[in-house]
């Protein structure tokens, strides 16, 4: 896991994240007018369509099902070989364990549960009827599923954490042409997650830029800090 693992990865997100958490706080005016700009006389830029629906669902799904085989790797490792020629166990838990902290329980238990902070669609400056908070303000009168942070984003980022630590374990075998294709694959799903929650408004800018970034800073934790001794590869195929 170079990108995850390299002693640089930890620091980075961590500045980043409280770089942009200020920023945010101090500047609460910037999210205004960044949504402001996607905001139009009919409502926001994107509505709801077949087309968007359908890859907003699978992209949701894709980090359902890569969490779910990172479950069935991890409790099939010590029985059967397959985990094994896929990823190195260590690798499994590192998924398994950013999947199940970052936008299971820090994003979603947590910080959409409680936060209070209302969705663009619903605050006043848009034609709602709640009012705006500022990133770290936690007096806003969402009850649950709330805007801070973006859900969405926290899982797609977590499946493309996911899938850059499988295309750099096979790098060898996929070659320079295939590791740049589904790098920019991988970029092209993040980019649409991330401004579809900002142009539909179902997210204000800060909510998706620090979903991204807590979840990266809770996968590089947990690829920093995993034990790195692994199980015997069983003898069973």
């Amino acid at each position: 896991m170079p990108l995850l693992s390299h002693k640089l990865t930890l620091p980075i997100l961590v500045v980043l994240s409280v770089v942009v958490s200020r920023f945010f706080a101090v500047f609460p005016q910037v999210d205004l007018f960044l949504s402001g700009l996607a905001h139009g006389p009919s409502g926001f830029l994107i509505q709801e369509s077949g087309l968007i629906e359908l890859l907003r669902k699978l992209f949701w799904n894709l980090s359902l099902v890569m969490f779910v085989f990172a479950i069935i790797a991890l409790a099939m490792g010590y029985t059967a070989r397959w985990p094994h020629r896929l990823l190195p166990i260590r690798h499994w838990s590192v998924i398994f364990w950013g999947f199940l902290l970052a936008p299971g329980i820090v994003v979603n238990a947590i910080l959409k549960a409680f936060s209070g902070r209302s969705r663009p669609v619903n605050v006043e400056e848009f034609g709602g009827a709640q009012f705006f908070t500022a990133v770290g303000d936690w007096s806003g009168l969402c009850k649950g599923n709330c805007s801070f942070v973006s859900g969405e984003v926290s899982g797609t980022t977590a499946f493309c954490l996911a899938a850059v630590i499988f295309i750099q374990h096979h790098s060898a075998r996929l070659g320079p042409t295939w590791c740049l294709r589904l790098y920019v694959s991988l970029g092209i799903v993040f980019g649409f997650v991330l401004a579809h929650r900002i142009l539909s408004g179902g997210h204000f800018t800060s909510d998706s830029l620090l979903s991204a970034l807590y979840t990266g800073l809770i996968f590089a934790l947990v690829a920093r800090f995993w034990p790195r001794t692994p199980p015997s590869v069983p003898l069973a195929n």
